[in-house]
């Protein structure tokens, strides 16, 4: 009974996949003809994923478990750092993602393994969590290229403000001398600035987008400036100093966690290798002859 369950969930998540590749082909085609204007192919398969997920999510919204909860709540708050192509990808339409991925992982181990129960769960569990490790990778990717990036963008920004240029000018000016990250946020908060939305406004936005505490300290610094009429200075010179200590004792941290976390791939994968290449002779000499010697 169980093996025709999954079957028919396999085939069921293959149907839509199917569904969702002929329907990609054929906007694409009529999108060609311009019949229905242009349109990108590469997105047109994610975004008939994104119209199937907003159905799915009345559902998933009437899951009150603590834990889905707590983990739609964290992935909220790492999707909003990214940029889709102003495709709007919430945490459901990302656990939707999730779903297509676990059913892509039963559906190889049908095809390798046959109809075992073993393989399809172990197939099913990783395929479901490698989206999530791969958005993790690139969130704490670019969260860590942003905290680097703070300690230049604050300094050089110290130094122009204390060369007479005004704050929107060397904003403006770093933006083309340096790139990454922090300065694509940066880009974004000038054009901001040019719509009519005002600097202390969009830079809030920005602390509020990531919420971590190098961004926070160095909004409130730039903020309390604007308030104060206090000097921008000496504020983006100690940022500069703190981030650039906080980055230090953080790399101080993992080179003295990195022999901890070595142990476990060691125990696991250097050591039986050792024992098999020292005690591997005598076994077989024990098999053949009778003897260890």
């Amino acid at each position: 009974m169980m093996y025709l369950i999954l079957t028919f969930i396999t085939l069921t998540g293959l149907f839509y996949i199917l569904y969702f590749a002929i329907s990609m082909f054929v906007s694409g085609f009529y999108a060609k003809q311009n019949f229905y204007g242009s349109a990108d192919n590469k997105n047109i398969f994610l975004i008939y994923i994104l119209k199937m997920s907003n159905m799915l999510q009345p559902i998933l919204k009437l899951i009150k478990i603590k834990l889905f909860v707590d983990y739609i709540a964290k992935l909220d708050s790492m999707l909003k750092v990214f940029d889709f192509n102003d495709m709007k990808i919430n945490s459901y339409n990302f656990v939707f993602i999730q779903l297509i991925s676990m059913l892509a992982g039963c559906f190889i181990s049908v095809i390798v393994f046959g109809f075992d129960m073993l393989f399809m769960i172990c197939f099913g569990l990783l395929f479901l969590i490698l989206p999530y490790l791969k958005i993790y990778e690139q969130y704490n990717k670019k969260i860590n290229e942003i905290v680097k990036q703070i300690p230049d963008v604050s300094n050089l920004l110290a130094i122009m403000v204390y060369s007479g240029i005004d704050f929107n000018g060397a904003i403006n000016k770093i933006v083309t001398i340096l790139e990454g990250h922090f300065i694509n946020e940066l880009k974004d908060i000038i054009k901001k600035m040019s719509l009519g939305i005002d600097t202390k406004q969009a830079f809030k936005e920005l602390s509020e987008k990531y919420n971590i505490v190098q961004i926070d300290t160095f909004v409130k610094a730039i903020t309390m400036s604007l308030d104060t009429g206090t000097g921008l200075t000496d504020s983006l010179n100690k940022i500069a100093r703190q981030v650039s200590d906080d980055n230090v004792a953080i790399a101080e941290k993992k080179a003295h966690e990195a022999p901890v976390k070595m142990l476990l791939p060691m125990t696991i994968l250097i050591l039986p290798t050792i024992f098999i290449l020292l005690f591997a002779p005598f076994v077989i000499s024990f098999f053949k002859s009778g003897s260890l010697f």
